[in-house]
């Protein structure tokens, strides 16, 4: 995300670049980066996040995270064993995501900073059958992004 900030900053000091036109997309990881620069720094005017977002709470409390953690299965299995685990479970994979995005599945997670994209115009695409990014862990960030949509006047530019 930092290297999404230092990119805006590049952007937005460039001549032939107009600053309030700058859009950010990305798919899968480049998905979730786009998201999480988009909250932090509204140069971002445009956001298309393609199979990104997810409720990573969500996939923990509804036992959903395996597709993910399997994505990078050795740092979950050295987190397992750190921990004296017999298997990876959902207390593991709450602390490695922690250990490598401090409020992922809290304060930054998607139900929580999807929304703060608001007003400028949003565009989530999930899969209808990714198993990490599951269209259901997308239901309580779109809900809580449509509010916000809502309440800034804006609720055209969220789909």
């Amino acid at each position: 995300v930092w290297d999404l900030i230092k990119l805006g900053d590049y952007l937005s000091a460039r001549e032939d670049v107009d600053p309030s036109r700058i859009g950010i997309t990305g798919e899968s990881l480049g998905g979730m980066h786009a998201w999480f620069a988009a909250f932090v720094d509204t140069r971002y005017s445009v956001v298309v996040p393609i199979i990104g977002v997810q409720g990573f709470q969500w996939a923990i409390d509804n036992d959903k995270w395996q597709a993910r953690v399997d994505s990078i299965k050795p740092l979950f299995e050295e987190a397992r064993i750190d921990s004296g685990k017999s298997e990876i479970d959902a207390e593991v994979v709450k602390k490695v995501w922690d250990k490598i995005a401090p409020g992922m599945a809290s304060q930054f997670d998607a139900p929580y900073s999807v929304p703060l994209i608001a007003p400028r115009p949003l565009l989530l695409l999930n899969g209808a059958d990714d198993p990490r990014c599951p269209v259901l862990g997308l239901q309580e960030p779109a809900s809580k992004a449509a509010e916000a949509y809502e309440k800034a006047g804006s609720a055209d530019k969220f789909k």
